[in-house]
């Protein structure tokens, strides 16, 4: 049996996680189109207790697409019992942040707030 590090008097192992999740995401995707480009779907990941993003390769084409501030309208899937349902929502780039440690080291995140749910048109 391997001996794990101890970092406390109590014995305790530390925690792994730097910061604690207050929800836990799971096939949550988002979809953005772009005028005469492909549709880009992507995962939806809960990095931080800050909140969620998207995480993309930086050699990714999307990312010239976008930019901080810009607007955009995202076709979120979610599954049934997530608590923000999926739809078509109107949503502004946060940021683009690039993950300096964990499974995702040496991708970006991008953060995208939802702005609000967009009316099907009937």
């Amino acid at each position: 049996m391997k001996t794990r590090e101890r970092n406390d008097q109590t014995g305790q192992v530390p925690e792994r996680r730097a910061e604690p999740r207050t929800t836990g995401l799971s096939n949550h995707r988002a979809e953005l189109k772009f005028t005469a480009v492909p549709v880009y779907q992507l995962k939806v990941r809960d990095l931080s207790s800050k909140g969620a993003g998207i995480v993309v390769r930086p050699d990714s084409h999307f990312l010239e697409m976008i930019q901080k501030g810009q607007e955009v309208k995202v076709h979120l899937l979610t599954p049934g019992d997530a608590a923000l349902p999926s739809g078509r929502y109107s949503s502004k780039v946060v940021h683009i942040s690039e993950l300096k440690a964990g499974r995702f080291k040496g991708h970006l995140v991008v953060g995208i707030s939802i702005i609000g749910k967009i009316k099907s048109a009937k």
